[in-house]
């Protein structure tokens, strides 16, 4: 049966000489008493949504309108599909209603953003302090969080500051822009911070990054039964291998599943594909601790199938036409008319 973890504090290593901003505790009027739709979010969730779909950015940009002619802007956003809309709505309110909620029909997608450094601090920072995130994501968090230290003390605004931003920004995410190589071409990268604790903080934590990263799906196959077919419900979770370790470690946090390796690609996967793997430590798992937004539908429809196969109504005609179409409105073929 899967583990439940204690709270614990991420072991970070951070080899740099930029300065951490100290952590703020969080005020019982702002975060964990939000809700919107009466659905309020743990906080381990809120990590490992996080780890999974957030991000951490500052962008350096001309601005010839300014004394050095760069203007400075710090990020932290959540993407997700516009299905999940009213996700982003509680994510916004776990966070005190600051920030903003974009949507991107052309793309189907929607995102929460803050952008205002004091909101930064007064409502990102307190929670990653006091919830890390626990994928190689918590380096870009700690380089940005430093940022947004720098900021706040006004130092963008000279050069020296800015260089300092800027050997930071070189160190976060993917680097360097052409443009800011070229026009900082000095530039010595901080040191990266490594992150070597990945293991499972908490249940909730699981929840939340399944809800960005994890997958149900229903495999038919052909069968030698009298329908003719196989079926087969499997679980899977996806992540750079770069957190090859934090694969492993959910093989060791849910007692079931493997990691893989896809062949010539920056991506594995953790995967459960044994039935009763899937139905009786997997399913029983999200039950208690709830996928949120439209992929718990898909969970739903996966757990249906699972006691269609647990009844063998799989091996009949009328058995694998139900499944067949349960398994045609799950994932991409799900349409927006969602329900939590």
């Amino acid at each position: 049966m899967f583990k439940v973890y204690s709270t614990r504090v991420s072991k970070v290593t951070l080899i740099s000489d930029v300065s951490i901003i100290k952590t703020r505790l969080f005020s019982s009027s702002q975060s964990l008493k939000n809700q919107i739709n009466n659905v309020i979010l743990d906080p381990f969730f809120i990590t490992g949504i996080s780890d999974a779909e957030g991000s951490f950015v500052c962008i350096v940009r001309k601005n010839t309108d300014l004394r050095l002619g760069w203007r400075t802007e710090v990020v932290f956003q959540i993407g997700l599909h516009k299905k999940d809309l009213d996700l982003l709505k509680s994510i916004k309110a776990y966070f005190g209603n600051v920030g903003i909620i974009s949507e991107n029909n052309k793309e189907n997608m929607c995102a929460f953003r803050i952008s205002s450094p004091k909101q930064i601090l007064d409502y990102v920072i307190p929670h990653f302090d006091n919830y890390p995130l626990i994928t190689q994501k918590q380096a870009d968090y700690i380089l940005f969080k430093n940022i947004v230290e720098l900021m706040l003390k006004k130092e963008h605004l000279n050069s020296e500051g800015l260089k300092k931003i800027i050997s930071i920004r070189a160190s976060l995410n993917l680097g360097l822009s052409d443009t800011l190589k070229e026009a900082f071409p000095d530039t010595k990268p901080v040191i990266r911070p490594i992150v070597t604790n990945q293991e499972i903080p908490h249940p909730q934590w699981v929840s939340g990054f399944a809800t960005g990263e994890g997958c149900f799906f229903v495999k038919i196959t052909k069968g030698r039964n009298i329908a003719g077919v196989g079926v087969q419900i499997l679980f899977q979770l996806s992540q750079h291998t770069r957190d090859t370790k934090l694969l492993n470690n959910l093989s060791n946090f849910f007692n079931c599943g493997k990691y893989i390796q896809t062949p010539n690609k920056e991506w594995g996967y953790f995967q459960c594909t044994k039935f009763l793997d899937n139905y009786e430590i997997i399913k029983p798992f999200f039950e208690k601790y709830p996928i949120k937004g439209i992929k718990f539908k898909d969970f739903k429809d996966w757990s249906k199938v699972g006691d269609m196969i647990k009844n063998k109504e799989h091996l009949t005609l009328g058995g694998v036409s139900k499944i067949l179409h349960i398994k045609s409105g799950m994932n991409t073929g799900r349409t927006l008319d969602f329900e939590e």
